[in-house]
């Protein structure tokens, strides 16, 4: 079975209402990248379509050993399209067409939007009378970072449930068991703490750590307020256009991370650097912080919009000297 460290109170909630047979007829899982949310949906996959009652999900039964080797006839993960990764509203059609299908083993069908934050408005309207007028043995289960992303007519007729980062101790330990290094586990958490998702990224992905170092030393230079560094980390991110928007993104949660800890005096981490983050916290107003993230969305949009990425990482450097 899916191996999920952390969160036991919301899969004892899931379990206490399988008992009960009182599942919902739509989920949605929330939580930041990385902490789990499809790990925690196939878990509750698993769960649902248990033939045992008292102890599902027991990975024994033909269901679950089905669902292990991702063969289940009753599953069906929604196929991602389009740039941003939504849903088309055809595969939404789709969906609400096969929805009326009976199940081939058990009681239940189940259809998966994982990572839905991209997914249309119209993708979401035409799945809407399916989640809203469930048949019986019609079960839809979706992920995202934040509830918000889906509309409210749909977000009223699903049951939304938070998933959590795990302790450093627990993301460490989970780190262990998948044979990583002592040293590439104590890298990791150091940047990424309870997020098991993003640390396994990070060691698994050249770009990734090689953006960390980046995003890292330009929340420093911004501390600092040292142009002449700032511009150096720049150029060099600029080599790749890739790495140069995954260091703007982490430098954008760097600065949201610092901007929390100097306006509430907490630390919620989403960026790659705690360290850092503090010492731009004390440089921070609230003009600064947006100057600063209005200046880093900009150069993410240029990027997406196909402007040079030596032009954009010069004309950021200048904005945030500005800022």
């Amino acid at each position: 079975m899916p191996a999920i460290a952390g969160n036991s109170l919301l899969l004892d909630e899931l379990r206490q209402m399988k008992r009960k047979q009182h599942l919902p007829h739509a989920l949605l899982l929330h939580g930041e990248r990385g902490c789990g949310k499809k790990l925690i949906a196939k878990w509750y996959t698993m769960l649902a379509l248990c033939e045992e009652q008292e102890h599902a999900p027991c990975g024994r039964c033909r269901s679950c050993r089905l669902l292990l080797d991702d063969a289940h006839p009753d599953v069906t993960y929604a196929e991602h399209s389009g740039k941003r990764g939504g849903f088309s509203v055809e595969t939404a059609r789709n969906v609400r067409r096969d929805a009326a299908v009976l199940p081939n083993n058990g009681a239940l069908r189940i259809f998966l939007f994982t990572d839905a934050d991209g997914m249309t408005v119209q993708a979401q309207n035409a799945l809407l009378k399916s989640v809203e007028e469930p048949l019986p043995h019609a079960c839809f289960v979706f992920t995202a970072e934040t509830a918000g992303v889906l509309l409210p007519t749909l977000l009223s007729r699903m049951t939304a449930k938070a998933v959590f980062p795990v302790t450093e101790e627990e993301c460490a330990s989970a780190l262990t068991r998948l044979e990583y290094s002592p040293s590439d586990v104590q890298r990791a958490v150091s940047h990424f703490s309870g997020n098991i998702g993003r640390c396994i990224a990070y060691l698994s992905d050249s770009a990734m750590q090689q953006s960390v170092e980046y995003a890292s030393g330009l929340t420093a230079a911004l501390a600092a307020q040292d142009e002449y560094e700032m511009l150096r980390l720049l150029t060099a991110a600029a080599a790749d256009k890739e790495i140069l928007r995954r260091t703007l993104g982490m430098l954008d949660l760097q600065i949201r991370d610092a901007a929390l800890l100097s306006l509430r005096g907490e630390f919620g981490q989403l960026g790659c650097d705690r360290g850092s983050a503090q010492q731009l916290a004390h440089r921070l107003t609230p003009n600064r912080t947006a100057a600063m993230h209005s200046a880093v969305s900009e150069a993410i949009a240029d990027l997406d919009g196909n402007v040079g990425a030596a032009l954009t990482a010069s004309a950021l450097c200048a904005s945030l000297s500005e800022s």
